[in-house]
């Protein structure tokens, strides 16, 4: 039996990026340190907490619970000109308790004077369905809103919503959920305070419970832009895995101060109750997460791990990408090399060439990689020859081909 190494395990971290400044950040209450309502991004915004909203754990540090009763968030600042005539983008995180057995809807913000539709923007949450709605409105007449459920897996929901032009939409989680386009672009100008989780409406009841990561933005974000603040609460990071018998790798899960995991299989998890144990899977399958905020909620995921024994394996079937996309996707197809490294019984050379046939990477072994770099500098896209010399059942074999190098 042979030695093996973990041969690939992606951890996909993209919602950790910084903010652009293209993204035109026009406040940011990140509610951190004790749950403090100033603007972050140093504009000026600033809020008033009413009836003493309680403070606790955040995605990245606190966030505020809202107890349904009575509790509010006012906003002010330079961020509300966006709701004038000009794109827009809103997102913050909710975390509702389980709550299917309520009736209603809850106000979760707004900015409107009353409860007519004139210059109006809201959201609201029916608890019995789970569904967001969201609305822009300029009188009776002129409104567009959307409407979709939150997604059955986390208890965090990112929600997002952008205005460009006429068209409005809805995000859940950072995928397109629903969007309408309007009869004309809104002037949605007018003095009303920014509020979170009073009610406006005589139908309406207070927002229930966690509230964190709020934004706004001078601009409509595209799908790109809106990845880089999804910070894929109650998610498995890694993505589904490819490993060989015999091998671990460390899984990763969103790690809120007040959840309590628990993994299954758990007879192959170092540490079934913790966010990021070491995992020795025997045979394929899924590994699952379960995600307890307790007297809240509870969160699942999973993913899929593909086990192979090495001594299956096929020398005659040797797989070779022929493309790869360095710098491109951190942690998914940024290197190039032999896909099943293991199938390669006696090694010889693997080579890559550029279209003059100057040699640009040479391996040492088949589990070595090339990350499109020459003598530390980045390589231009193009068109590579690679060439790999190798034995199988004691006789030299040959597999060349072209891969093509995108930035």
């Amino acid at each position: 039996m042979r030695t093996f190494v973990l041969y690939l395990s992606f951890l996909y971290a993209g919602a950790l990026c910084a903010q652009s400044p293209s993204d035109k950040v026009e406040a940011y209450f990140s509610f951190d340190t004790k749950c403090k309502a100033v603007d972050d991004s140093g504009n000026g915004g600033a809020g008033a907490l009413i009836n003493g909203i309680s403070c606790s754990c955040g995605l990245i540090d606190s966030c505020f619970r809202f107890d349904g009763v009575d509790d509010a968030l006012y906003l002010v600042g330079p961020f509300a000109d966006v709701f004038s005539t000009s794109d827009f983008t809103v997102s913050f995180y909710i975390k509702p308790p389980d709550q299917t057995n309520t009736n209603g809807t809850q106000l979760v913000m707004s900015k409107q004077s009353d409860c007519s539709p004139n210059k109006a923007f809201w959201v609201r949450y029916s608890p019995k369905t789970r569904r967001i709605s969201s609305g822009i409105s300029e009188t009776q007449a002129l409104v567009t809103t959307v409407q979709a459920e939150l997604d059955p897996g986390p208890c965090w929901q990112f929600i997002t919503l952008t205005r460009a032009n006429t068209r409005y939409t809805l995000y859940i989680n950072g995928v397109k959920r629903d969007s309408k386009v309007g009869s004309a672009r809104f002037d949605l100008t007018s003095t009303a305070t920014f509020k979170v989780g009073e009610p406006v409406c005589p139908l309406d009841s207070w927002f229930k419970g966690d509230f964190d990561e709020l934004r706004f933005h001078s601009k409509a974000l595209d799908e790109v832009a809106i990845a880089r603040y999804n910070l894929r609460a109650d998610n498995i990071l890694n993505s589904d895995t490819l490993i060989y018998l015999g091998n671990s790798f460390q899984v990763n899960a969103a790690a809120r101060c007040d959840a309590q995991f628990l993994w299954s299989p758990a007879s192959s998890v170092s540490n079934p109750f913790i966010a990021n144990p070491v995992v020795t899977p025997t045979a394929p399958g899924n590994l699952s997460v379960t995600i307890n905020y307790p007297g809240q909620c509870l969160a699942n995921d999973t993913i899929h791990i593909n086990v192979i024994d090495p001594d299956t394996l096929d020398c005659n079937k040797i797989f070779i990408p022929n493309a790869f996309t360095p710098g491109n996707s951190p942690g998914r197809n940024d290197v190039f090399g032999i896909s099943n490294p293991f199938s390669v019984q006696d090694f010889i050379s693997f080579e890559i060439f550029d279209r003059w046939g100057g040699r640009v990477f040479n391996a040492n072994s088949a589990f070595e990689t090339w990350d499109g770099n020459v003598n530390g500098s980045a390589a231009n896209p193009g068109v590579f020859l690679y060439r790999l010399r190798y034995k199988c059942q004691g006789e030299e074999k040959v597999k060349a081909g072209n891969l093509t190098l995108l930035r």
